[in-house]
């Protein structure tokens, strides 16, 4: 028996990612509603309430699992040498594990690899606002 939560849907027209529909009905999801974006299924849990909506695109190593709901679309930043996500809409920055407040990443004066923080925080702010 399948149990799958979620099928992949029509591929979108730049990237290859895949648009999820619900085959069941969870929490405000219903079978056949169509949520947002992902590479490919390691991308999006099976296995519980996690969803994305709308427009929001999910790739590369990112996971939603859980209860996580993603409903926008954060900027990934690749080519660095930590990996480095903006989430404008929650006013947020991840680098590397290092999630914070883009008030607390202007705060900051010391982190683990001081060369990358002095040569791209500035222009990482700048991005975020």
């Amino acid at each position: 028996m399948d149990n799958k939560k979620y099928k992949l849907g029509e591929k979108h027209k730049k990237y290859e990612l895949y648009r999820v529909i619900s085959l069941i009905n969870f929490l405000n999801v219903e079978a056949g509603d169509v949520g947002g974006y992902i590479a490919r299924e390691t991308n999006l849990s099976q296995a519980d309430f996690a969803w994305v909506y709308g427009n929001a695109q999910v790739f590369g190593d990112a996971r939603v699992f859980g209860e996580l709901k993603i409903n926008y679309i954060p900027i990934n930043i690749v080519g660095l040498k930590y990996s480095m996500t903006i989430f404008k809409k929650t006013g947020q920055i991840q680098v590397g594990c290092h999630l914070k407040t883009i008030k607390k990443w202007e705060e900051i004066t010391e982190f683990e690899d001081q060369e990358f923080l002095d040569t791209w925080k500035e222009k990482i702010l700048a991005f975020a606002k």
